[in-house]
């Protein structure tokens, strides 16, 4: 199945408490990347430590958004000791792969609230990362 790795994270993710996840057939993402944005920007440089992983991919070629909110304790239980945390499967194109080479949970605990990561390639697909 093409959403087989991304799948699979969003199913622990459904069966944890405090997750959420979200996947929508749109034609014009920009507006929930807006809204995340902005939410992003509202909890830039709040202190203490973030309670959530934020992530929100779109597949141009699918038309599909899927947003996740994974709880950090969720984040470190995903992690199997590689360098990379999250694998969205064929999920997000070239803006999908360039986020798994770079996302790492070392990374992630280091960082404050705030966006991570965020890619958008030509083609349309697009993924941004942050911390709430």
């Amino acid at each position: 199945m093409r959403r087989a790795s991304l799948a699979g994270i969003l199913a622990a993710a459904v069966l944890a408490t405090g997750c959420f996840v979200e996947i929508d057939e749109v034609a014009d993402p920009q507006p929930a990347f807006a809204r995340a944005r902005a939410d992003a920007a509202r909890v830039q440089g709040r202190p203490g430590r973030p309670g959530h992983l934020e992530v929100l991919v779109y597949d141009r070629a699918e038309r599909e958004l899927v947003r996740a909110s994974l709880p950090m304790w969720l984040v470190r239980k995903i992690d199997d000791g590689d360098e990379t945390l999250l694998d969205f499967g064929d999920e997000g194109g070239e803006a999908a792969e360039r986020v798994r080479s770079r996302l790492r949970l070392k990374d992630i605990e280091q960082a404050g609230r705030g966006i991570l990561l965020e890619v958008e390639e030509e083609g349309g697909d697009q993924v941004l990362v942050w911390l709430r």
